[in-house]
């Protein structure tokens, strides 16, 4: 009994030890391509925060130049929206879309699907969704975002292959 006793004791003892002990386990990002993206939308939003100190409040159209959707919000919701919403949502940083070195440039192509994809959204939340009295109802008001498509990719339905395991759409 007393042997008993004794290795009851010592198994409880590790197993405090062991629940006591801080993990190992890294808290990365398992994608180290996202670790990348992250440093790199915080370089640039350290960049325009510091261009725009004192009119963060003001609404986006007076701050920032070739503004088309954001008009009405404040200038620092739209930096909130590019870094933690779109650019996490596409896989990108903000050199995917804009000329870091002119931000209101239009040479880039991807700023113009961005907003025909704002627009998109819009109309498929209010002009199907909100439509559907089966679906959406008085209390259950559906809504798609960029994420419902997008999942991290800057393209939908296609691998990006500089993700570790991407994998293509399901073939039939």
């Amino acid at each position: 009994m007393k042997k008993w006793i004794t290795a009851l004791f010592a198994i409880t003892a590790v197993v405090s030890l062991v629940a006591l002990t801080p993990s190992r386990v890294s808290t990365k990002s398992a994608d180290p391509r996202e670790d990348s993206l992250a440093a790199d939308r915080a370089k640039y939003t350290k960049m325009v925060k510091e261009a725009i100190a004192g009119k963060e409040k003001l609404p986006a159209e007076e701050v920032f130049k070739n503004i088309k959707i954001f008009k009405g919000q404040p200038a620092e919701a739209v930096l909130g929206i590019m870094e933690n919403r779109w650019s996490k949502t596409l896989g990108v940083s903000c050199n995917h879309c804009h000329n870091v070195k002119d931000w209101a440039s239009e040479e880039k192509h991807d700023h113009q699907i961005a907003r025909e994809m704002v627009a998109m959204v819009g109309k498929i939340n209010d002009d199907l969704i909100a439509t559907m009295p089966s679906y959406a109802t008085k209390d259950r008001k559906p809504r798609i975002g960029c994420s419902t498509c997008h999942r991290g990719e800057s393209h939908p339905g296609r691998p990006n292959v500089a993700r570790p395991g991407a994998a293509g759409p399901p073939r039939n």
